[in-house]
């Protein structure tokens, strides 16, 4: 049997991976069914716009029911729209299952989520977000680099093979996280001993007090506590999305680099990424008094701040490669502080809303950052992306320091 731990691990890799089959080609797959600019731009938003709305209900849901059962149901639901994502051609088929998977793709919040269930030392599980982030970004890089011959080649074929093999994966994610135990926390523990009666109630009766418990967490939740870290969150994922979302045109437009070329630049990135969310345990040490993670915050956003202002103004590809490193690492260390952020103010029972708090501000920067990167790009350049996205850093670097400062005062 698969421990709880390895299962986390392999579960978060072929969901990132097989995602990566095609996402990246969305576009193409659009275009070749026919769709016009206006109804390729529909494909893309419908999908971050419901995740906004929704991340952070289902967190909830599975923090009032069970988080294994409603992940589960997601990866199911996922399995049959990715199926039939890679058959439909009807634009409206095709738009009404982006907005399915838009509501129901899950998986890492609800992963995060149901981790600490089973591993119960903060520090072990500090080091698989970790791992769970390293294996993510490799997942990427490698899934979109496996379908890219068979979806350029063939269009058509090639996304519905790869939405085949994306199905059948979150089949064996389904398989896997059903294999785990059950467990329940002390929380759930109370909540069933309290809801002996909700038991005996009709399903109609028992799916009405749900939606009400999972609503009542969501208003339960001491938002204005937490607006400093969704703000965090949004501006780094900001200045990360337009970096992300344009340095392949930058490159091929400074340096005449070949798509292999860029491949293996995202490679060594994600190498030096992999080597820092390794790393979260000796990086905890050099921060043992930073309990609220403002310092590391704060350095964080300086390094983004730094590493992006350099990338925008060296002209030698040697030197531009050199500077991976410290935006590589960077960018690693930006996922992992708001997530550890996030959980040291959530409580084991909203665990789920908050988590998917964050990643609800990660689908409105996805939303942001095409619109501000098309506008630099059209007025400016695009070496001035670089520059636009150091300012968005910057002003999470200004607004950290005034809370280290705000912090230090209020222990004084």
């Amino acid at each position: 049997m698969v421990s709880p731990y390895a299962t986390f691990l392999l579960v978060c890799f072929l969901d990132l991976i097989s995602v990566s089959f095609i996402v990246p080609y969305l576009d193409i797959h659009a275009k070749e069914l026919s769709f016009s600019y206006f109804q390729i731009g529909l494909v893309w938003v419908v999908y971050p716009l419901c995740q906004i709305i929704s991340s952070p209900v289902i967190g909830s849901l599975g923090d009032v029911t069970s988080r294994k059962q409603v992940l589960l149901i997601c990866l199911l639901i996922c399995t049959c729209a990715y199926f039939w994502l890679g058959i439909a051609s009807s634009l409206y088929v095709f738009l009404s299952l982006r907005i399915v998977l838009g509501i129901f793709k899950q998986t890492q919040i609800l992963i995060r989520a149901l981790a600490p269930e089973y591993i119960h030392e903060p520090n072990k599980v500090s080091i698989l977000y970790g791992k769970l982030l390293s294996l993510g970004s490799f997942g990427q890089t490698l899934g979109s680099f496996v379908s890219k011959y068979p979806i350029e080649t063939y269009p058509r074929i090639g996304f519905t093979l790869m939405c085949g093999v994306l199905s059948i994966f979150f089949g064996i994610n389904a398989a896997l996280i059903n294999s785990l135990p059950e467990t329940k926390t002390r929380e759930e523990k109370k909540e069933e001993i309290s809801n002996t009666s909700l038991r005996k109630t009709s399903s109609l009766a028992s799916t009405f007090t749900t939606i009400k418990h999972t609503y009542n967490t969501l208003y339960s939740v001491n938002w204005l506590n937490l607006w400093d870290i969704l703000l965090f969150k949004l501006l780094m994922s900001i200045s990360t999305g337009l970096y992300y979302n344009n340095f392949r045109i930058y490159l091929k437009n400074t340096y005449d680099l070949s798509n292999v070329s860029i491949v293996c630049i995202l490679l060594f990135e994600a190498i030096i990424s992999s080597i820092v969310n390794n790393s979260v345990a000796f990086i905890n040490k050099l921060y043992i008094n930073d309990r609220d993670y403002s310092q590391r915050i704060f350095h964080t956003f300086l390094g983004i701040v730094l590493t992006l202002v350099a990338l925008g103004m060296v002209s030698s590809l040697p030197l531009y490669v050199l500077l991976l490193v410290p935006k590589a690492v960077s960018f690693a260390l930006a996922r992992i502080v708001t997530l550890a952020a996030i959980m040291s103010r959530s409580a084991p029972s909203n665990r789920g809303t908050l988590i998917g708090a964050l990643y609800s501000a990660s689908s409105l920067a996805y939303i942001i950052t095409p619109i501000i990167g098309g506008f630099i790009i059209q007025y400016l350049s695009i070496s001035y992306v670089y520059f636009i996205a150091s300012l968005f850093a910057a002003t999470g670097l200004v607004i950290s320091q005034m809370r280290i400062r705000f912090v230090k005062e209020k222990i004084k």
